[in-house]
């Protein structure tokens, strides 16, 4: 039934916005993502280069003996993978219904069936988000390479004991999980996203990014990169989850705005703010890769060089976020103006 429901929509989209969109809307929307089709085969080539640099970093962990990941650990990648393949399930059989009766009025036909997918994604995500930032901050907090901005109460350095794997047992399983929960999102829009998603290459640039600092991360042994980068986004894309879906079902109109001023302020603090201090931390207080630095250049400049990117993405999308919060403030309206159907569908409204 979904397949059936998915086949026709990027020509049904195609039309409808020739209808209701104008030409500009059009034109910029297509800039956007021209841009990021570039952008995402620019950063596949260079990270392609990366890959005998990965072998020979490996050799040289073995030959000084460093602690490394243990490749037995996989285990918890597949886990992963099946137990949030399994729990989207279920969350979607459990909230679908209320979803539907509660979406705002203003979505119909096809582009209704749409947005109920996407919200019950969103309350799964509010949940899994909120979830692993707690189990992170619980666990890992202690760490010396856990940020005093996010309540670390030992930091001292983001790449502390480099480059040996961070010595806590909770890193791989939590490392794992982490990681099949972005293939998993990754694999599906790559299945679907062709067929539903405007901004297909916008999203797979991030899910890419994502998963490539991930595996980097591991591969180089700097999974205290990884986590620190992986519980900013999560922190604040509990709040964002939380608050785009309320917007949707959400009937008081204080709570809407509670719930994005949650949003901006998490974003723009542990993104915008945090995210850039962690990297400039990274490139000049770095004394694990200055001993090892003719084996260990390679991995600074990758890990470094993916969060630069993503970072840049964290500028595009705050900008978009203070159109909407500007929208929200200014004339008590929430018009998500990042959203091209939903701009769509307020023309038809005001129309």
């Amino acid at each position: 039934m979904i397949s059936n429901i998915f086949k026709p929509k990027k020509q049904q989209l195609i039309q409808e916005s020739q209808q209701n969109i104008t030409l500009g809307k059009l034109v910029k929307f297509s800039h956007y993502e021209t841009i990021f089709k570039y952008s995402f085969f620019v950063v596949l080539f260079v990270i392609s280069l990366y890959s005998l640099d990965v072998i020979q970093f490996q050799q040289f962990l073995k030959e000084k003996n460093l602690r490394r990941f243990d490749w037995t650990d996989l285990k918890w990648l597949v886990i992963g993978l099946i137990l949030i393949h399994i729990t989207k399930i279920i969350n979607g059989y459990l909230v679908f219904d209320y979803v539907s009766k509660s979406l705002d009025k203003k979505y119909i036909g096809l582009d209704r069936q749409l947005r109920v997918q996407k919200i019950i994604k969103w309350i799964y995500d509010t949940f899994y988000y909120s979830v692993v930032t707690i189990f992170a901050y619980i666990v890992f907090r202690d760490e010396k390479w856990f940020p005093s901005q996010l309540g670390g109460t030992k930091f001292t350095e983001t790449m502390y004991d480099f480059p040996n794997m961070p010595d806590n047992p909770w890193v791989p399983f939590y490392y794992m999980i982490q990681t099949s929960s972005h293939i998993h999102a990754l694999l599906l829009l790559m299945i679907h996203g062709t067929k539903i998603e405007l901004k297909y290459w916008e999203y797979l640039l991030h899910h890419f990014l994502a998963v490539s600092l991930l595996y980097f991360s591991t591969i180089y042994n700097c999974e205290s990169i990884g986590i620190v980068v992986l519980i900013l986004h999560d922190i604040s894309d509990i709040f964002l989850a939380y608050g785009r879906t309320y917007a949707d079902i959400g009937k008081n109109k204080i709570l809407v705005y509670l719930s994005f001023s949650a949003i901006q302020i998490s974003w723009l603090y542990t993104r915008v703010y945090v995210f850039p201090i962690k990297i400039y931390d990274i490139i000049v207080n770095h004394p694990g890769f200055s001993l090892y630095w003719e084996n260990t250049k390679h991995a600074l400049f990758n890990q470094v060089g993916l969060m630069i990117v993503l970072f840049g993405m964290h500028i595009y999308w705050t900008i978009f976020m203070v159109k909407v919060g500007i929208g929200i403030f200014s004339a008590g309206k929430y018009k998500n103006v990042y959203d091209n159907r939903e701009n769509k569908l307020d023309n038809k409204k005001e129309n």
